[in-house]
């Protein structure tokens, strides 16, 4: 029988606890339990509170008759980053993980002290051209701290941590299921309270992965303000938007029957053009990569699935058919347990069994690693103690066994000889990028960092948001654009801008309002005005790099 676990999910919102067995075969869901995050108690998925969280996990496992100690926690935060790439191997089986932590730097421009790194293979070994094998793998990049926090909260909560995933594969694991037997590629958006993470899938490979920063709240927060929705909280928000077609079928539908309900509706619907705007830019970025892979469906996931309304709203929109599984393959469902129920509130956490990223804190590995080589130093002296005594007498034996001894390391050597060249290859290449950088940054001035401004604003506008023009000098950028969202929504693109790095003092003025010559839909030109203040110093950023070169 399988060993059981408990998989714990610590959302900004809500706490998710699923008891399951622990095995990638069919695992049995045995029971689920959620209960409200307390206020504060995490930040980005950094534990802030750990005794009040400790004590509220113990209960609601207590309540629900819960005792399996062993957890694995499935972690959901913007701090953890991932990368796709692939590492050349000598064999099929070959230990990566050495390989793997040498391009950490590359793929991350981070300071990967401070930083714990995973992975997970994606497919099998795949050949090269030159006869060789590669092998794909997704790099997954966590702050120490953050993973540390997981075990202060493990300890005080008096749980064993099996494993840590990331929510981002934890999901995957769970999709790449459900995708198995399908031909083509397949994107599943899951949305949450305000967040949506997208997936793309194709061969039971992740070929891209993308978090949107808006979820359930581009609706719920316009019917919080409105008050002909009577709703008070979040959760009445959305037990409003379960129950009742709050949201249309398009954005920027017209109210031809002059229905003031209506409009309120068309408000609500058009507050997720941020939302279904930035799936619309995956989407546009994905078909750049892979022009003759198109996305043949979406499948729609999470708390925002159950929303009504919402998968003709994204099917209209995105020109993708959305739907939401019946069923959930790969996961076994124990006969007390309400599949309809849990199948979507709990995906994050039926994934984490599968196959976990599995970030190990740096104190907890080196006691491992300790422990290790303490019991290997302990082996490896009886061993030659006993070699000694039964090979004292027999100088021939002692001749044989050298001569095998030595006949293995050379194997062993003639073995790593492609490794040693590939990874002196990509050495080359990381001294080669770092020289490109000392000369780029020599070359610096403010106006080569408008490609990354533009691209900033590509990802935080709506998509009906065009530049008509820009200008720039040293006081300040000039932009003029039209849009077809309301007047109301400008306040939103303002504060959106504002979070841009570099950006400031951020103005929205000279607005006209027009008829579109062809739809006769209303649009709004308007002006907008900001300081961008990104300078780089050139010498100190190459003295750095340089500096990196010679240690």
């Amino acid at each position: 029988m399988a060993k059981k676990v408990i998989v714990v999910r610590i959302g900004t919102n809500e706490v998710q606890i699923v008891h399951m067995e622990h095995t990638a075969n069919y695992p049995t869901v045995y029971g689920c339990v959620r209960f409200p995050t307390p206020e504060n108690a995490v930040k980005d998925g950094m534990i802030m509170e750990v005794a009040e969280l400790a004590t509220c996990i113990r209960k609601a496992c207590a309540d629900k008759g819960i005792r399996t100690k062993d957890v694995i926690f499935t972690v959901a935060s913007g701090k953890i980053a991932s990368r796709e790439t692939s590492v050349p191997i000598a064999k099929k089986k070959m230990k990566i993980q050495p390989l793997v932590m040498a391009k950490v730097s590359d793929l991350f421009p981070i300071d990967v002290e401070k930083y714990i790194f995973s992975y997970v293979e994606q497919g099998e070994p795949k050949k090269t051209d030159e006869g060789g094998l590669v092998q794909d793998v997704m790099v997954f990049a966590a702050p120490s701290d953050l993973i540390d926090s997981y075990y202060t909260l493990a300890n005080a909560a008096g749980l064993h941590i099996e494993s840590i995933d990331a929510d981002g594969n934890a999901v995957f694991q769970v999709m790449r299921r459900q995708v198995k037997s399908k031909e083509g590629v397949t994107m599943s958006i899951q949305i949450n309270q305000s967040a949506t993470l997208v997936n793309i899938i194709s061969d039971n490979k992740l070929l891209l992965q993308r978090v949107v920063p808006y979820g359930i709240n581009v609706f719920t927060e316009v019917l919080l303000q409105e008050p002909v929705f009577q709703v008070q909280t979040e959760e009445e928000a959305y037990t409003l938007l379960k129950r009742n077609r709050v949201i249309l079928h398009n954005l920027n539908s017209e109210n031809s029957e002059n229905n003031p309900s209506l409009d309120k509706r068309i408000e609500v619907t058009d507050n997720a053009s941020y939302l279904i705007g930035n799936i619309g830019r995956v989407i546009e970025y994905y078909n750049s990569k892979y022009k003759d892979r198109p996305i043949q469906e979406i499948i729609c996931m999470g708390k925002g699935c159950a929303v009504a309304g919402i998968h003709e709203l994204l099917s209209n929109e995105l020109g993708i058919q959305t739907h939401t599984p019946e069923e959930l393959a790969g996961v076994r469902f124990n006969r007390k347990v309400n599949i309809n129920a849990y199948i979507l509130q709990y995906i994050n956490c039926f994934g984490a069994v599968f196959d976990s990223v599995h970030f190990v804190s740096n104190a907890v590995r080196q006691k491992e690693e300790k422990k290790g080589s303490m019991t290997g130093a302990v082996l490896i002296f009886v061993g030659c103690l006993l070699i000694s005594i039964l090979v004292g007498g027999f100088s021939l034996m002692r001749l044989l066994q050298e001569k095998e001894t030595n006949r293995m390391w050379t194997n062993r050597v003639q073995a790593m000889e492609p490794v040693e060249s590939e990874f002196a290859a990509l050495l080359e290449e990381v001294v080669n990028r770092k020289m490109l950088d000392v000369f780029d940054l020599y070359c610096d001035n403010k106006n080569n960092h408008f490609h990354a401004l533009l691209k900033s604003m590509e990802a935080q506008c709506p998509k009906s948001f065009k530049i008509q023009s820009i200008t720039s000098d040293e006081a300040k950028v000039t932009i003029n654009a039209i849009s077809t969202d309301k007047l109301l929504s400008l306040s939103a693109l303002q504060i959106q801008l504002e979070k841009i790095d570099g950006i400031s003092s951020v103005k929205i003025d000279s607005i006209t309002e027009t008829n579109e010559a062809l739809t006769k839909k209303k649009q709004y030109s308007y002006t907008i005005t900001f300081a961008y203040n990104k300078v780089v110093d050139a010498n100190e950023k190459a003295s750095e790099i340089e500096g990196s070169q010679t240690e």
